[in-house]
C-alpha cells in the first residue's frame, strides 16, 4: 500500500532530483518535516509553518529551526494538484521568511521544477511542471490508502485539475499567511518599464516592450 505520506515524500524526492539548488538548499529541503493532515480547518490546500520545527542539537541547519509543512486533506483535488501543492509549499521553505508569494518564491519555484505560479488559487495542471520532473511524478504509485470523504477526484494526473480551487497561507510566520486580504488593491500584476511607465497584467510575467523608451516592462 501506498500512503499520501508517501506520495509526498517521493514528490520531494522527484522535485529535488531535477532542481537547480545549492547543496546547502537541497539538505535543507530533503531534511524538512514534511506531513500530510487535515490543514487544521484552514481550507487550505497546504501550509508552511516557518522556523517551527526542530531536529535537536545535532541539527545541521542551525538552531533557528527549519520549516514544517502540511498538506492538507480537505484540500485535496487531484494527485496533480497535491504534487503541485508540495513543491508549491517547499518554495516557501526555500525562499525563507518575509517572501510570501513574491518574486523570490516564484523563483525558487521555478528552481524546484514548477512553473506559472499565481499567489492564490492555482489550477494546477501538468504543463506545469518541467518535463523531466513530470516524467518523475507520472512514475509515482497512486496512494492506496483510501481518501477523505467529500474528495473531489480530478482524475489521473497527466489529466490535470478540474476541480474546484483554494487560497494558500503563503507561510504562517512570513507574511501572516494573508497575500490578498482586505485592502490589497488591484488582482491584477503591476509591470514598470525604464521611463516609469506602467501597466497591469493579469498573468505572472508579460513579454512586452515599452514602444517610448525601447525597455522591456519588469514585474514591480
Amino acid at each position: 500500500m501506498t500512503t499520501r505520506e508517501q506520495y509526498i515524500h517521493a514528490v520531494r524526492d522527484a522535485a529535488l532530483a531535477v532542481a537547480v539548488l545549492e547543496p546547502a538548499e537541497r539538505d535543507m529541503l530533503a531534511d524538512l518535516k514534511m506531513i500530510y493532515g487535515t490543514g487544521h480547518g484552514s481550507g487550505a490546500r497546504g501550509i508552511t509553518f516557518h522556523k517551527a520545527w526542530t531536529h535537536g542539537p545535532q541539527c545541521k541547519h542551525g538552531e533557528k529551526g527549519d520549516a514544517l509543512i502540511e498538506i492538507c486533506a480537505f484540500g485535496e483535488e487531484s494527485l496533480v494538484q497535491l504534487a503541485g501543492t508540495t513543491i508549491h509549499e517547499m518554495g516557501h521553505a526555500l525562499a525563507g521568511v518575509g517572501h510570501g508569494h513574491d518574486k523570490d518564491w516564484r523563483t525558487s519555484c521555478k528552481r524546484l521544477g514548477l512553473r506559472g505560479m499565481k499567489a492564490a488559487g492555482t489550477r494546477y495542471m501538468s504543463a506545469m511542471f518541467v518535463p523531466a520532473l513530470r516524467e518523475r511524478l507520472a512514475a509515482i504509485p497512486a496512494p492506496t490508502d483510501g481518501k477523505v470523504i467529500g474528495w473531489n477526484e480530478g482524475g489521473a494526473f497527466l489529466a490535470g485539475l478540474l476541480g474546484r480551487v483554494r487560497p494558500c497561507s503563503a507561510g504562517v510566520g512570513a507574511r501572516g499567511g494573508k497575500s490578498r486580504g482586505v485592502g490589497s488593491g488591484s488582482r491584477l500584476r503591476k509591470f514598470v518599464c525604464s521611463c516609469g511607465l506602467i501597466i497591469r497584467a493579469g498573468r505572472d510575467e508579460v513579454d512586452a516592450t515599452c514602444n517610448l523608451c525601447g525597455g522591456p516592462y519588469v514585474r514591480a
